[in-house]
């Protein structure tokens, strides 16, 4: 019996030693926050319409940036979705995909760059800023590097 208990202490003693020496796990790399203004009195609903980007805090989604639409995706009287590509520039691209309820409040979410946007990802909440003025918020955090 001796020889078991020896045996049992030996393994949680190792088990121990190695929770106490093991290296941490790294963490996900943290979003960062991202604010877009983009005007829209290009957009039409057709696709291939556009939003150009007025304001970001991103340097590599300057202003002048377009937003195309290529949707919708559905199209139901309680919301409507779209792919989406932002263009910042030749060669820097980002894909995505936007939902929207009937007052223009809704989601966007970006899973890949190329450029200056290669690993892009994002997740922006949308909101209307100026209905007047078709001006429009994008709110949330992204991501930038290589995807790993």
């Amino acid at each position: 019996m001796r020889p078991v208990i020896r045996n049992v202490g030996i393994v949680a003693g190792l088990i121990l030693v190695s929770a106490v020496i093991a290296p941490p796990v790294s963490a996900a790399p943290a979003f960062q926050p991202l604010k877009i203004v983009k005007e829209c009195s290009k957009y039409s609903g057709d696709i291939g319409s556009f939003c150009t980007v007025t304001e970001s805090s991103l340097a590599a989604i300057p202003a002048g940036s377009m937003v195309f639409y290529y949707g919708p995706v559905t199209n139901s009287p309680l919301y409507s979705s779209t792919a989406v590509v932002l263009e910042a520039g030749v060669g820097n691209t980002a894909v995505g995909y936007c939902i929207l309820d009937d007052q223009s409040v809704g989601l966007c979410a970006f899973s890949a760059g190329t450029g200056t946007l290669a690993g892009f990802q994002a997740l922006l909440k949308v909101s209307v800023a100026d209905a007047k003025q078709m001006t429009y918020h994008w709110d949330g955090g992204y991501l930038l590097g290589a995807a790993k």
